[in-house]
């Protein structure tokens, strides 16, 4: 089977609520120690602002100190980038240093939007050889967000583009540089949407927007896959609500004139309807993300049924199987089957042979997950065939391994340990069930 072809090291990350862990250093008790570089330049910052100032950290991204040094203006040097606020005046400063005959000096202050910094990155956009700071903002209650791309030259730091935003990342969708991708503010007063920003030679963007037909309340991550074609894929996962979580896929899909290979027009499209296929065939539960489980660099897409038998159970009974959804040369189809727990961490690809043979118990006493085989017209039979249990010390790690059960991965205080049964034609060897396992981090 094709999952077993790929190596059984590959481990994935979860992702459970689409929140990132943040740093608020105004809720810390002591700031960080700041390094020798970094109190000259603070020093420099001081003698600019004056000393009754605070600093301010992003709170995710590669960039979380409030002292980002780069090269901006593409002069070989190094620049710095400081985020303060004055404690006797409300409002979020940048401020751009560079250093002169080995001193660091404050070179350019301005306002900031918004009141927190959600994430910087530092990249080059579309083909244009300048270097853009792009910067997430929010308010203080994280109600709005702000979105502002700066280019710093001859010293002042224009601010050429700002949106508000949801969520923002800078990634390849094609093109030989990066573009900016911004996926719109749910709000009433526009329905949600995604565009792509990029920036041409002439210091000019050019908005590539696709509107979505869905009312989205959030989005839990963005996520790229690359086509047959070498295109790049935006996979994104939006909330219909508190409880469900749906994906788009999008491309930006250019056609050539006539009488040249020059890009004459260049659109943002939904690749799942040219599928024939709707974002609501993907819906499932919340934190069921979109991931590249077999390592191929496209995104699969897990919905949920019910395992056989669980048809006609109540929905608080049900035991759901978990289906891996893949796009390929226009077309959208299941790749794997799948059970999908988690909570306690791990993901179990069905073998082939078992696909539409098989379904899952909670055996309640004896605390494990079992693989049964299942035949609607014998319900009753339900022979085991694989074993789960997670084994929490050391005394009941060792029970089960005296009974037979095997062990597969461990993290933290937690076992896994697995048991095989004969099964006849749908017995599986311990080793084909190994590969068969991935375990988040």
């Amino acid at each position: 089977m094709n999952f077993l072809k790929k190596s059984f090291c590959c481990l994935f990350s979860l992702m459970l609520t689409g929140c990132s862990i943040s740093i608020n250093v105004d809720t810390m008790l002591t700031p960080p120690k700041l390094s020798g570089e970094q109190e000259q330049i603070y020093q420099a910052l001081q003698e600019a602002a004056g000393s009754d100032i605070r600093l301010k950290y992003p709170k995710s991204g590669s960039y979380l100190s409030a002292f980002i040094i780069a090269d901006i203006d593409n002069d070989a040097g190094e620049e710095a980038i400081v985020f303060y606020e004055k404690n006797s005046a409300s409002g979020l400063r940048i401020n751009i240093l560079d250093k002169i005959d080995g001193r660091w000096q404050s070179i350019c202050d301005r306002s900031a939007e918004g009141s927190e910094i959600e994430k910087v990155m530092i990249s080059q956009l579309g083909s244009s050889d300048r270097m853009n700071i792009i910067v997430g903002y929010s308010t203080a209650n994280q109600s709005e967000k702000y979105l502002s791309v700066y280019a710093y030259e001859n010293n002042y730091l224009e601010q050429p583009l700002t949106h508000s935003y949801a969520l923002f990342d800078v990634a390849d969708t094609g093109g030989t540089h990066p573009d900016l991708i911004l996926l719109g503010a749910v709000s009433t007063a526009e329905p949600a949407y995604a565009a792509v920003y990029r920036l041409a030679e002439d210091d000019r963007y050019h908005e590539y927007k696709f509107q979505f037909t869905d009312n989205y309340t959030d989005y839990q991550q963005l996520s790229y896959g690359k086509l047959s074609d070498d295109r790049i894929a935006l996979y994104v996962d939006a909330a219909t609500g508190t409880a469900n979580l749906q994906t788009e896929i999008l491309c930006l899909e250019s056609s050539a004139d006539a009488d040249s290979d020059t890009e004459t027009d260049i659109r943002l499209v939904n690749l799942l309807q040219r599928c024939g296929k709707s974002a609501e065939e993907t819906i499932r539960r919340a934190g069921l993300a979109s991931m590249d489980i077999d390592n191929d660099n496209i995104p699969e897409i897990p919905v949920q049924r019910v395992f056989r038998g669980y048809e006609s159970a109540p929905e608080s009974e049900q035991i759901r199987q978990t289906d891996w959804l893949k796009m390929q040369d226009n077309q959208i189809f299941t790749e794997y089957e799948s059970y999908y727990s988690i909570n306690d961490g791990y993901l179990f690809i069905l073998p082939e042979q078992w696909q539409k043979h098989v379904t899952v118990i909670n055996n309640m006493t004896e605390n494990e997950i079992q693989f049964c085989a299942y035949d609607a017209d014998e319900p009753e039979t339900l022979p085991v065939l694989l074993r789960i249990y997670i084994a929490y010390d050391d005394a009941d790690r060792n029970d089960h391994l005296h009974a037979g059960y095997q062990l597969l991965h461990t993290k933290g205080t937690a076992s896994y340990l697995v048991k095989t049964e004969p099964g006849e034609e749908l017995s599986v060897s311990t080793g084909e069930i190994l590969l068969c396992f991935q375990f988040s981090d």
